[in-house]
């Protein structure tokens, strides 16, 4: 089964730990994309430290990057300079941890259609993150889609990257879910490029971070879609409750959602 992951609660990690070991997940850790984090370099190493301290397989965790007002493709050179010097950060948090991949947003302005715009956000994302992975050939790097409106930019970076072996896709599920196209468009769109997904549920307005199965999301059609598909990507239940968590890996067991057989 491709890899399953949930996203690890600090204050109850025992319990993280006993549910990521029933359903052989792994963690997508969520401890690090705050600012209010980042400029406390104490506080970082501390969270790292409690995490190596648990003393376990760590090669199939993910790492979600920063993503508040970060913009590598602003005309603002400054706002650049400060957008890598978090993303930067992100990575050496990802490499301390010795996790597999980190995530990061598309963060474009979703109904600003000017093309001079898209066409610019498309060149100096691949142009940034290509470097990037040059510079971390350790770790993949995944571009989630955000609240983008349709997949058509999210899609043409999966391809215009699909060389690059560690740069590739991560579907947020959910944000497509609150998007002007379908869920199974989405995924017929970016397949072939997605390597990771992110899923919870949501009422189609806003981004609730329900559990599977607790909103509107049709899941069957997800799974027939995707596996129709026919690519394995690793799968996050991006719920920040233990119980919801809980919840959402039964109702996919019971349903045999993707990626349960």
């Amino acid at each position: 089964m491709p890899a399953l992951e949930i996203i690890p609660i600090k204050a109850q990690i025992q319990d993280s730990l006993e549910l990521a070991g029933k359903y052989h997940a792994a963690f997508e850790y969520n401890d690090f994309f705050s600012p209010d984090i980042l400029d406390q370099p104490a506080l970082i190493d501390e969270r790292i430290s409690f995490y190596l301290k648990l003393n376990r397989d760590r090669s199939q965790d993910t790492l979600h990057g920063v993503f508040l007002d970060i913009t590598v493709h602003s005309s603002d050179s400054l706002i650049r300079k400060i957008s890598s010097k978090r993303i930067h950060q992100s990575m050496e948090i990802a490499s301390a941890l010795g996790v597999k991949a980190v995530i990061f947003h598309t963060n474009f302005i979703a109904n600003f259609h000017d093309r001079v715009y898209m066409d610019n956000w498309l060149t100096s994302n691949k142009s940034y993150f290509q470097s990037l992975s040059c510079e971390y050939p350790q770790l993949q790097i995944y571009m989630e889609n955000m609240f983008d409106l349709t997949p058509e930019l999210f899609t043409a970076f999966g391809q215009t990257v699909r060389d690059i072996p560690n740069l590739h896709l991560c579907l947020d599920v959910a944000h497509a879910a609150l998007s002007n196209v379908s869920v199974k468009d989405w995924i017929t769109s970016c397949a072939p490029y997605v390597r990771h997904l992110h899923i919870n549920d949501n009422d189609g307005v806003s981004d609730l971070h329900h559990a599977v199965g607790q909103g509107i999301i049709n899941w069957y059609e997800f799974d027939q879609t995707l596996r129709f598909s026919q690519i394995e990507p690793s799968v996050l239940v991006e719920t920040n409750s233990i119980e919801k968590q809980r919840l959402s890996l039964e109702f996919m067991k019971k349903q045999h959602i993707y990626p349960f057989p």
